[in-house]
C-alpha cells in the first residue's frame, strides 16, 4: 500500500494525540515556552514520519550509507495565546500527519488548554542527507524510494537559495518596518545542536529570540508569541555563529519583526522568520 493511499482514507489516519501536565521545563514567565513547544512538536514531527514508514524512527536510509534525516523546511505557528497557560494546567496536543510524499512531510499540531485554542502550527520537512560525511554544507535533498531505498530528489537540490530568491518564501514584510541592527549571535554544540550534528531549527528561533531581546529591548519581554512563521534554507557546520539582521514594526500592544539569518563566517543566507507577539 502506498502512502499516498494510507493517507487518502485506506488505513488508519497517522496521528497522535497527548496531554501534558504543565511544569517547569514546559514552562517561561511568560506562559508556555515556545522553545520547549518547537522541540516537543519536532519529535512529534519525527514520530510520525516512522509511524507512517512502519519502521524506528531511526532507521531511515541505507545500510552503511549516509543517513536521511527530516530537515524543517517551514514551519508556522497561528492562534498563539501562550501566555493564557499556567503550572499544573493540562495541555492536549493531537498531530497529524497532512501530506506524505516521498520528498517531504507536512504535519499539524494543534494545542488546547481547557478547550481554548493554544498554538496551531503547521510544520514542513523535506528528506535530507550529506554528501561527505559530517560537512553540514553538503547537505541535498533526497527522495525516500520505499523502504531503506533514496535518491536525489529531481526538485531543487539546494537548501540555501541566493538572497535574491527571499521572495519564494512566502513571508511577508511590515508596512511600517524599519531595521534596527545586526546582532551575531555564538552557537554552542551542547545547546544548540541536535544529534545529528545539525544546527536544531528551534535554535534558529532562539536566535531571533536573543537578537530581540538586545535589539528590540526589554520590553519584549512583556510579549507572548501570537504568530510565527520560518523558512529555513540552510545549515552550519559546529563551530560557526549567526548573524541576526532585525526590521521591525512595533506599537504599545504588539512587537511585529522579520529577522534575516545569515551565517557568520561567509554571509550564506540560512532562513527568515517573521514574528508577531502581543501582551501577555
Amino acid at each position: 500500500m502506498s502512502l499516498h493511499m494510507r493517507l487518502g482514507g485506506v488505513g488508519s489516519p497517522i496521528s497522535d494525540v497527548s496531554c501534558y501536565t504543565l511544569g517547569m521545563p514546559h514552562l517561561c514567565p511568560n506562559g508556555l515556552s515556545e522553545n520547549w513547544l518547537w522541540k516537543e512538536l519536532g519529535h512529534r514531527h519525527w514520530n510520525l514520519i516512522a509511524q507512517a514508514y512502519g519502521r524506528a524512527a531511526a532507521g531511515f536510509g541505507s545500510k552503511g550509507g549516509q543517513p536521511i534525516y527530516a530537515a524543517f523546511r517551514n514551519i508556522s505557528l497561528h492562534g498563539g495565546d501562550l501566555g493564557s497557560v499556567r503550572e499544573n494546567n493540562s495541555l492536549d496536543v493531537r498531530s497529524t500527519i497532512t501530506s506524505l510524499s516521498e520528498t517531504r512531510v507536512v504535519s499539524r499540531h494543534v494545542a488546547a488548554c481547557r478547550d481554548r485554542l493554544i498554538a496551531d502550527v503547521e510544520m514542513t520537512s523535506v528528506f535530507v542527507r550529506r554528501q561527505a560525511e559530517g560537512v553540514n554544507r553538503s547537505i541535498t535533498r533526497v527522495r525516500i524510494e520505499g523502504p531503506g531505498g533514496a535518491e536525489p530528489s529531481q526538485e531543487t537540490m539546494a537548501l540555501h537559495p541566493s538572497f535574491s530568491c527571499r521572495a519564494t518564501s512566502a513571508q511577508d514584510t511590515f508596512v511600517d518596518e524599519r531595521e534596527v541592527g545586526t546582532m551575531a549571535i555564538e552557537t554552542c554544540p551542547h545547546l544548540d545542536f541536535n544529534g545529528a550534528g545539525l544546527l536544531y531549527f528551534s535554535s534558529f528561533i532562539a536566535a531571533v529570540d536573543r537578537a530581540e531581546w538586545y535589539l528590540v529591548g526589554k520590553q519584549s519581554g512583556l510579549f507572548a508569541t501570537r504568530e510565527r512563521r520560518a523558512v529555513f534554507y540552510a545549515n552550519i557546520e559546529v563551530g560557526d555563529d549567526i548573524t541576526v539582521r532585525m526590521l521591525t514594526a512595533q506599537d504599545g500592544t504588539a512587537c511585529r519583526h522579520r529577522a534575516l539569518l545569515s551565517a557568520s563566517v561567509d554571509g550564506k543566507f540560512l532562513a527568515e522568520v517573521v514574528t508577531d507577539r502581543m501582551m501577555s
